[in-house]
C-alpha cells in the first residue's frame, strides 16, 4: 500500500515543466495554512532553509488554485495531522511570483 502510495503522490503531483528543484529531505511540517482571499499556501518546515538564494526559507509557498494544487494542500494537510515527514521539491532558479521572498513548492513525496 505504501508503494502505491508514494507512486500515485509522484504521478499526481509531478509538474510537467517544472523547473529545476532539489529535494530537501524528509521535514517536519510546523505549521501550514491558506489566506482566503488569494490562492496562496503555506507550510512551515523543521531544518535549514531552502530555495534561491532571493527567497531561502523555512516557509514555503504554493498556489491551491490548480488541481495539482489542491492535491498538495490535501495530501500536505494528512501528513501534518498525522504527524509524518515530507520530502518537498522547491524550485531552485525561482522564488513564489504572488510572495517573492519565499521559495515554491516544485512537488513532494512520502518516504
Amino acid at each position: 500500500m505504501k508503494k502505491l502510495m508514494m507512486v500515485s503522490v509522484v504521478a499526481v503531483l509531478g509538474f510537467a515543466g517544472e523547473a529545476a528543484a532539489t529535494p530537501t529531505g524528509l521535514r517536519k511540517i510546523l505549521n501550514m495554512g491558506c489566506e482566503t482571499d488569494r490562492n496562496i499556501c503555506w507550510v512551515d518546515v523543521s531544518g535549514a532553509a531552502v530555495g534561491p538564494a532571493g527567497c531561502s526559507s523555512t516557509s514555503l509557498r504554493f498556489s491551491p488554485a490548480s488541481t495539482n494544487g489542491k492535491s498538495i494542500l490535501s495530501l500536505l494537510t494528512g501528513a501534518f495531522l498525522a504527524g509524518k515527514e515530507v520530502n518537498f521539491e522547491v524550485n531552485t532558479t525561482t522564488c513564489f511570483a504572488e510572495q517573492p521572498t519565499f521559495p515554491v513548492i516544485g512537488y513532494i513525496n512520502f518516504i
